[in-house]
């Protein structure tokens, strides 16, 4: 494993860190056996992932209470960066935002009696909230980072010109937003922001929803009927053939080197200019065994031109599609 200081600090995290929305077991991925998130917590401690990142709307504070009844058995709070986030919530059957001051403080004492902790090494903003301006959800948080409540200071699903008007009233260390082989939108305004203001870019969805995995693709894998995956355009025609073909390119690539897809696909997106680290999900151990090991190799300059090219073509396909 690699590991990195998150920005401006002394915090060193995981390059591959742990992403935990199964362990909610909610209709977003579908279901999750309890068994199976602490098979994979012990997993992820066995091949030196450090960093694990979660959040009360993972369903509905159970991915949380998970994590907590883990680390206080096993001891090891002291030996995690655990970062969650505040600001979503469910009401029935849909996700709502709110990051009103009293909602605030009623987030983070709830996250933290769920995570059996005092404090938080990461607590991030899950996304801007329109009926909040961002200066007094800003304060709020600097009221945390001040109070040593927090240690780090992160935001997710923000713009830059909404990272830049936070900055004005807190400190920001880290930002999360998605990115993927096929979604690289960040690279044109928030790595170049990131980078020239020393924050962190911890990336989530890595894979995609598990679309870069290839399962869905060449294992025969029945998409699932959860809400993240039933109606994904990646999994719908004509995307599903696009898709197909770039993922038949880039697995004759990871074949070179004796390594799945998915280590490949993890692989180049660890070591993308200005990302600190990854968020990846895992269902079982194997699935976490093949991430964790995706990190001990290099892939070389010809093929990750060859990477590009297939991107690159994949993107004109798409284009001329929505044209």
């Amino acid at each position: 494993m690699k590991y990195r200081n998150l920005n401006n600090t002394d915090l060193s995290i995981s390059a591959i860190a742990l992403g935990t929305w199964a362990f909610g077991s909610d209709r977003w991925w579908g279901y999750q056996d309890d068994n199976w998130s602490y098979e994979v917590l012990d997993a992820g401690f066995e091949k030196g992932i450090t960093l694990i990142d979660t959040a009360p709307v993972y369903g509905r504070g159970h991915s949380e209470e998970i994590i907590g009844r883990f680390l206080k058995k096993r001891g090891l709070r002291e030996k995690v960066i655990l970062a969650t986030k505040l600001g979503l919530s469910w009401e029935e059957r849909r996700i709502y935002h709110n990051l009103k001051p009293k909602r605030m403080l009623e987030e983070i004492d709830a996250s933290r009696k769920r995570l059996n902790t005092d404090y938080f090494d990461l607590y991030q903003v899950h996304w801007p909230d329109p009926d909040t301006p961002i200066a007094e959800t800003a304060s709020v948080m600097n009221n945390f980072y001040k109070k040593g409540i927090i240690k780090t200071v992160g935001v997710s699903n923000y713009r830059v010109e909404q990272m830049r008007e936070f900055m004005n009233y807190c400190p920001l260390h880290s930002s999360q937003p998605p990115y993927n082989m096929f979604n690289r939108e960040i690279e044109k305004d928030i790595v170049p922001f990131c980078k020239e203001n020393n924050i962190a870019i911890l990336a989530y969805i890595p894979l995609n929803s598990g679309i870069l995995t290839g399962k869905f693709f060449f294992e025969g894998v029945k998409i699932p009927n959860d809400l993240c995956r039933k109606n994904h355009s990646d999994l719908k025609e004509p995307f599903f053939s696009i898709n197909k073909h770039i993922l038949e390119g880039l697995k004759r690539i990871a074949e070179q080197y004796d390594k799945s897809l998915t280590q490949l696909v993890l692989n180049w997106t660890a070591n993308r200019d200005g990302i600190t680290s990854i968020l990846a999900g895992a269902r079982n151990r194997a699935q976490l065994q093949d991430n964790a090991a995706s990190l001990d190799w290099e892939i070389r300059p010809v093929d990750l031109e060859k990477i590009e090219e297939l991107l690159s073509s994949r993107d004109e396909m798409v284009r001329l599609v929505k044209k």
